[in-house]
């Protein structure tokens, strides 16, 4: 069995195409991502925004991803409390918890609890590429898109799906490589990457 992470999927929310300039069948392209790399007997950590739209329709694409999902609520899974995503394709819900020296977080954390060397979130999406010109940002992301350099703490690592080619990543593969996936920074222009 293995660990994944994964988060801001938006399943079927057509503006974050948009805002995140991702290709317009990025439902589908998740789907046969998240299954071409994680097995059944898999456990994918997802950081929150998991779908937008009805939720009679959020349901039955959940169970189309493989593994067990754990779910950590984002801003736009706010309209089913947690137990509605235990009902709904995770095997539990949560608001932020620590797994392997790390706080998972959806929200970029302020501070760390005991024991924690990271906070791992989600939320900025390609904040490094700057989102389209027409999307409207909270203020924290508002200051961090100003800044464009790095994460607010030295302990922060973003997942960003846009950033992992729209797969979910090994969670220790993700923990140990952060510059691979752009998870401290944007890539330096030196490697001829934006």
């Amino acid at each position: 069995m293995k660990f994944f992470i994964a988060g801001d999927t938006h399943l079927n929310h057509g503006k974050i195409a948009t805002y995140c300039q991702r290709p317009e069948n990025f439902t589908e392209l998740i789907i046969k991502r998240w299954n071409e790399r994680v097995r059944p007997e898999d456990t994918v950590i997802h950081l929150g925004d998991v779908a937008i739209g009805k939720k009679e329709y959020i349901a039955p694409q959940v169970r189309l991803l493989n593994g067990n999902k754990i779910l950590i609520r984002g801003n736009h899974d706010k309209h089913g409390s947690l137990s509605w995503w235990a009902d709904n394709g995770f095997q539990f819900a949560c608001d932020g918890m620590i797994f392997r020296g790390c706080w998972l977080t959806h929200y970029p954390s302020n501070s760390l609890p005991r024991g924690c060397d990271l906070n791992i979130h989600g939320h900025l999406h390609n904040i490094w590429d700057g989102f389209h010109p027409n999307a409207s940002v909270d203020a924290m992301s508002e200051e961090w898109m100003r800044l464009k350099k790095e994460l607010r703490f030295k302990w922060q690592r973003l997942f960003a799906i846009e950033y992992t080619n729209y797969y979910p990543i090994e969670f220790d593969e993700f923990v140990a490589h952060p510059d691979k996936y752009q998870a401290r920074g944007p890539k330096p222009e030196s490697q001829g990457l934006k």
